[in-house]
């Protein structure tokens, strides 16, 4: 009898149940339907836009102009300016961006800069150009100045505006000292808040020749708790890290791989009629013969074989000098043994006799997300007469920056090999992680504790390291750059150009125009309207002078004498 009385409510709670589930979907569908006409009908807009912002060339401001419109077509530089200037960037939504309350914000470059290129590539019906007046007074109170309107070149304004956003990051991110009285700090130095293994990295890499070398090049802390886990930060995206060898062809010695970030490379274009820009890449990236470098492993033993020998001569007759060669002998073997690098304090080094002979070689590291080449067209004559070299860069629309970066294998035996040339003999396999360094620093900003072991004879070579927490004691595998060799990978590391800025004239004058890739205001690719079938559009630059906008297809942009190019990481 119960279960009569309960049939009705179970089919009328069932009928509601059905009745929503409907609603829901039926709402859904309407919703997507609405977002569907709201996006074809913007991207329709957007192809019915048949003309870009212009820029007015005011105090013949023409290299100003040339470098905000290639800044408007690098989507991964319109992404970290709007996270700069905390706006809502919604890649297609009709809501209005959110305006930042910071009043640093208000008054940065990357503020003015964003709202500046979001301008820049709006669509418009017909032509129209304006004047960046906030970014140039944005820019002016950064720099502490005015622009130099007589030096007109576009390279040095770049590296200007790359350097005061990156100046302005560090400012707007950067964190203040945690007081002992703040009650979450307290909280977090009495309960363990996150695992100590929790997102850690690992990482592998043959940077260094032996283990003292490494720690000249590192710095590891391992007393003291937990560092405080660093706030996340957006990073310039025409950062880049690249990596530098310096071997001894005398003895055979490599220095210490020295990492150093870089925000724009300068070619050096030959004086020919034409040449590729990859092989302008490869003459930057090539081993270089260095006549004017002093060894310090050979200095080391130059200077170890003159002490051993005064040490011989006053040996009986003069004990206190005797005991000062025999205390300074001791340290340039331990130095010799365990660190080349080692400063020695109060010992007199003593060059050897032998003219030093060296390798040098840089190679990209961890190419930035944007990247920008700078082609060096000067030409200096003894005389003192600058002259502007004419030669025809040849480069392409697709750039693969594999063959000049570093692939995990690092080579530290041969000083006349590459930097990441492939090992002579066969290697054991190991565990390969790019980017190493950059994974083992941010391990460490993320609050973790390292010590470190004498080597095993089952991997004399090798580094363990081991992981504290509060809880127990557990070895992470590769947590610092490992000295073992890595297996190297080959692997494509893609870039599209997105613009170029050509310089027309002579190098005492001239006028500076940028050819710039055809994007949405959304910084995609032009497509063809939903549910419309036909092929994609051929690839298209906006030509930009000054006030002038026109259409030109990829040949020509090709075809042009560049004077900077700006590529965009392929993903």
């Amino acid at each position: 009898m119960t279960s009569r009385y309960h049939l009705p409510t179970i089919a009328a709670v069932a009928g509601i149940a059905l009745a929503a589930s409907s609603y829901v979907l039926t709402n859904n569908s309407y919703e997507s339907k609405k977002r569907k006409r709201r996006v074809r009908s913007k991207i329709q807009r957007e192809r019915d836009g048949q003309f870009i912002l212009g820029l007015v060339n005011v105090q013949n401001y023409c290299f100003v102009n040339s470098v905000l419109q290639a800044f408007a077509t690098l989507a991964s530089l319109r992404s970290y300016l709007a996270s700069r200037a905390e706006r809502v960037d919604e890649q297609g939504d009709e809501s209005a961006p959110q305006v930042p309350q910071n009043e640093f914000i208000l008054q940065s470059v990357a503020c003015a800069l964003y709202a500046t290129i979001e301008m820049l590539n709006r669509p418009l019906p017909r032509p129209r150009s304006i004047t960046p007046t906030d970014f140039l007074n944005a820019l002016e109170r950064k720099s502490g100045g005015t622009i130099n309107r007589d030096q007109q070149d576009a390279h040095e304004l770049f590296q200007i505006i790359s350097s005061v956003l990156t100046s302005e990051e560090e400012i707007q991110y950067r964190e203040n000292a945690t007081s002992l009285l703040d009650a979450a700090t307290i909280r977090g130095f009495t309960v363990g808040e996150n695992d100590a293994n929790d997102n850690f990295e690992t990482s592998s890499v043959s940077s260094f020749g032996t283990s003292a070398s490494m720690w000249s090049s590192f710095s590891v802390c391992t007393v003291g708790g937990n560092l405080r886990p660093r706030r996340r930060s957006p990073k310039n995206p025409f950062t880049g890290l690249a990596a530098s060898k310096i071997s001894c062809v005398n003895c055979g010695y490599t220095a210490p791989i020295r990492h150093h970030t870089f925000d724009n490379i300068s070619l050096t274009v030959p004086q020919v009629s034409s040449c590729s820009l990859e092989s302008c890449i490869k003459t930057y990236t090539k081993v270089d013969i260095l006549t004017d470098f002093q060894c310090r492993k050979c200095t080391l033993i130059t200077t170890l074989q003159t002490m051993t020998q005064e040490l011989e001569s006053v040996s009986g007759k003069d004990e206190e000098r005797a005991q000062v060669l025999m205390r300074d002998i001791g340290r340039i073997k331990d130095a010799l043994q365990s660190n080349v690098e080692a400063v020695l304090y109060g010992v007199p080094l003593v060059s050897p006799r032998q003219a030093p002979c060296t390798t040098k070689q840089t190679m990209f590291a961890n190419p930035p997300k944007s990247l920008c080449l700078h082609l060096s067209r000067s030409i200096y004559h003894p005389s003192g007469i600058i002259q502007k070299n004419h030669c025809q860069v040849e480069f392409s629309e697709y750039l693969d920056l594999a063959p000049y970066t570093t692939n995990g294998y690092m080579n530290t035996t041969d000083p006349s090999a590459s930097l990441s040339s492939p090992p002579p003999t066969p290697i054991l396999p190991h565990t390969r992680t790019s980017r190493a360094s950059l994974v083992y620093l941010r391990n460490m900003t993320n609050g973790h504790r390292f010590t470190h072991h004498q080597h095993s004879a089952s991997a004399p070579d090798g580094l363990n390291v081991a992981l504290l927490s509060s809880k127990e004691d557990r070895t992470v595998q590769n947590a610092l750059p490992s000295l073992s060799v890595v297996v190297p990978v080959s692997r494509s590391i893609g870039y599209k150009l997105c613009a170029v800025i050509v310089h027309m004239g002579n190098h005492n004058s001239g006028h500076f125009i940028t050819y710039r890739r055809k994007k949405l205001p959304t910084g995609h690719e032009v497509r063809s309207p939903l549910n419309d079938n036909q092929p994609k559009p051929p690839t298209m630059f906006w030509r930009c002078s000054d006030e002038v906008i026109e259409e030109v297809d990829l040949d020509t942009v090709l075809k042009s004498e560049a004077y900077m190019l700006f590529y965009e990481r392929d993903v």
